[in-house]
Parts: C-alpha cells; sequence; structure tokens
C-alpha cells in the first residue's frame, strides 16, 4: 500500500526548515534571516541537497545597499505562488497562508486604517504617460472601496491622474514607504484584500 505524501501548511516561511521532501531524503529547506546589516536584510529561502548543492535560492523582502529598488520603495521578488512551485519542484508539497500570521504592528496598523475608514488592500499599478511613453508604477494601497469603486477588479490600472486625485480625497492612502520602514512584507497580497477579514484571520 503506497502512503500518502507529506503535505504542509504553513504560515510563515520560517516553518519550512521542517518541512520533508517527497522525493529523496537528501533534500533539505534552510531559512536564513539577515538582520542589521546596512548592505542586506531579509529572508533567504534555500533549497539544498546533500551532492548537488543548491538548488533553488531567493532572498524576500530584500533591503539593503546591494538591493535595487523600484518605482516606490518596492523590490523585485518573486510571488508566494512561484516560490511555492519551485519547492513543489523538489517534493515540497506547501500550501502558505501568511494572514493569519502577520506581525503585531502591521495588525495596529491595518486597524487604524479600518478607523480611517479604509476598507480594501492590494498593490496597485499605477500608469503615466510621458512624451508618448507609458510607465507603470506600484504602490501598496488601502482605499475605500465606496469612492474607488473601479479598485475592487484585481486588473485594474488607475491613471496616475486619478491615483493623485483618490491620495488627494482621502478616499486612498499610499502605505509603501511606511512599509518598507517597518519592514511589513505584503508579497502575499496578490488580491484586492478586505481589511476586516485580515484581522479576523488573526483574531
Amino acid at each position: 500500500m503506497t502512503s500518502l505524501p507529506l503535505r504542509y501548511n504553513i504560515s510563515d516561511w520560517r516553518q519550512l526548515k521542517n518541512v520533508k521532501s517527497n522525493n529523496s531524503r537528501d533534500l533539505y529547506i534552510l531559512v536564513t534571516e539577515f538582520m542589521q546589516n546596512d548592505k542586506l536584510m531579509g529572508l533567504r529561502i534555500q533549497v539544498l541537497h546533500k551532492a548537488f548543492g543548491i538548488l533553488f535560492a531567493c532572498v524576500l523582502n530584500a533591503q539593503g545597499s546591494i538591493v535595487s529598488e523600484f518605482n516606490d520603495n518596492l523590490t523585485v521578488e518573486l510571488t508566494p505562488k512561484q516560490i511555492l512551485a519551485e519547492l513543489k519542484k523538489y517534493g515540497f508539497f506547501v500550501t502558505y497562508d501568511p494572514r493569519n500570521h502577520l506581525p503585531g504592528n502591521q495588525l495596529e496598523y491595518l486597524m487604524t486604517l479600518k478607523g480611517l475608514g479604509y476598507d480594501k488592500l492590494r498593490i496597485l499599478n499605477v500608469w503615466n504617460t510621458e512624451n508618448g511613453v507609458k510607465s507603470f508604477h506600484w504602490y501598496v494601497v488601502a482605499f475605500n472601496v465606496k469612492k474607488n469603486v473601479e479598485w475592487i477588479n484585481n486588473g485594474y490600472s488607475p491613471s496616475k491622474k486619478e491615483f493623485t486625485e483618490s491620495l488627494k480625497n482621502g478616499s486612498s492612502i499610499n502605505i509603501s514607504a511606511l512599509s518598507k520602514v517597518n519592514r511589513w512584507s505584503w508579497n502575499w497580497l496578490d488580491y484586492v484584500a478586505n481589511i476586516d477579514d485580515i484581522l479576523e484571520d488573526n483574531a
């Protein structure tokens, strides 16, 4: 009788160190946190094999002098879906639900946003045209859906003019810079999130 494959559900990437591969006992995951270093801060995930060495590696929430930023304090990094696909390639069957494991100060800020009348949270791709060239910038934003109805569609990208007007009238707020200062990760935010749902998941 064939045994069922090992499956794991995690709420924090650090829990990967306890995950075992279904493909080989020689495969394992190493999670390393870089802290208080001007050159690099972040969480490194590695898949290693005793004979073949490092087979996959990435650094999440990377910051420091050796890390290039783009747009509004956001860095390019793999999405959770991409990371899980790489892990699955080597027999690590993992699902990831981070919403119920956010740090306390991040939750407190979400409660503050809720108190200010914001009900949704998303990463917003804002476009602008200069000299006939269209460019895009990413922002982490909280917003009031009644005043920004189209933003509920995760595929919708507002113009810079629309985004600026929303910021001016107070129906949205750009939290990208504050997220960087507090080292809050939003890499799981690949949808339009209801702030109440996130708070309930962490209750």
